[in-house]
């Protein structure tokens, strides 16, 4: 049997083409990560010494934990630069499925990061609660975590939005580090503001904003670090995102039936691989061109797809599956 609509070379030219492009989305997404990656890494820089410098003249103990989180913050930068940088490189013979995990790797140790950051600032938070501190800062460090909670508010809204436009977890944490920054800013400005203004019996409040802001981002940060590690133990994708995936394996011509379709994300790109079962008495050379016209399809409408592995099978009554049967209700 031969496919006149799926020729062997078009095929396998069309295959070429598409691993090429998703290679292609691959090292754009990188591109773009890093360049709001480099970004935020500059903006922390600046910040860490704008913090520090004020938080010891004015005598802000919030002010330099607020420059603490700042180079956790910094550090979170790094993890996130070098984890896009190796998922942009292309597979060796030491890593010949590629180095995607990478994001996923770092993501996980960015989400970490962030949920120690809000385990401290809830424990610190009810420490000074029980110990009733009531120092009042200068007002210079009002106007800084005043500028801080601005500039990180933006870079988080200007991440965020990166993140969901590339669905890149990595990018996702990174946009979250600079939330809990833009929050622990604004705890210190709380703090000074209260305090200038109501005098020392204000000062509890920005402990007591500390502990139910610091509980909210943590929850936040440790849903982040779940999904990273999903992605690390190859779980799979949700519903949503399969069926999207498997919606253009029936309609290739040459396709009887499939099953054992599975897909993992690895880093912020898919692999999937599936069985085809093909009628029983085409040619091997017909069946591959089947195998390649899927694993076109699906490439050719989700750039995000990396690879899809296609093993064909006959669809004889002894192998034939009803899972994903062409003309039935698939399952």
């Amino acid at each position: 049997m031969n496919l006149p609509n799926h020729p062997r070379k078009l095929a396998a030219a069309h295959d070429a083409a598409n691993t090429a492009c998703a290679e292609q989305v691959a090292g754009l997404r990188s591109r773009e990560g890093l360049r709001v990656s480099w970004l935020s890494f500059w903006v922390n820089i600046f910040l860490i010494g704008l913090k520090f410098s004020v938080g010891v003249i004015s005598g802000s103990f919030a002010l330099i934990a607020d420059g603490v989180h700042s180079v956790v913050d910094l550090a979170s930068d790094v993890a996130a630069i070098f984890g896009l940088k190796m998922a942009g490189k292309p597979h060796d013979a030491g890593h010949p499925y590629g180095h995607h995990k990478f994001a996923s790797l770092c993501a996980f140790l960015i989400s970490l990061s962030i949920v120690v950051f809000c385990a401290g600032l809830i424990y610190s938070s009810i420490a000074a609660l029980l110990k009733g501190q009531n120092e009042i800062p200068g007002i210079s460090a009002l106007w800084v975590a005043l500028l801080a909670m601005l500039i990180k508010e933006g870079m988080y809204r200007y991440a965020h939005r990166m993140a969901k436009r590339l669905k890149s977890r990595i990018l996702m944490a990174n946009a979250l580090d600079h939330r809990t920054d833009a929050v622990a800013s604004l705890l210190v400005l709380v703090a000074v503001g209260a305090a200038h203004v109501g005098g020392q019996s204000w000062v509890f409040l920005d402990k007591l904003a500390g502990l139910v802001l610091g509980c909210f981002l943590g929850f936040g940060a440790v849903k982040l670090l779940w999904g990273a590690v999903q992605d690390l133990l190859d779980a799979a994708p949700n519903r949503e995102i399969l069926n999207d995936l498997r919606e253009h394996i029936l309609p290739v011509p040459g396709v009887v039936a499939y099953h054992n379709f599975r897909a993992r994300r690895v880093g912020d790109m898919y692999e999937v691989d599936l069985h085809v079962q093909v009628l029983p008495d085409i040619s091997v050379s017909a069946g591959h061109d089947v195998s390649e016209a899927v694993k076109a399809a699906i490439l050719e409408k989700h750039p995000e797809v990396i690879e899809v592995m296609v093993h064909i099978e006959p669809a004889d009554e002894e192998n034939l599956k009803k899972e994903g049967l062409s003309g039935k209700k698939r399952t």
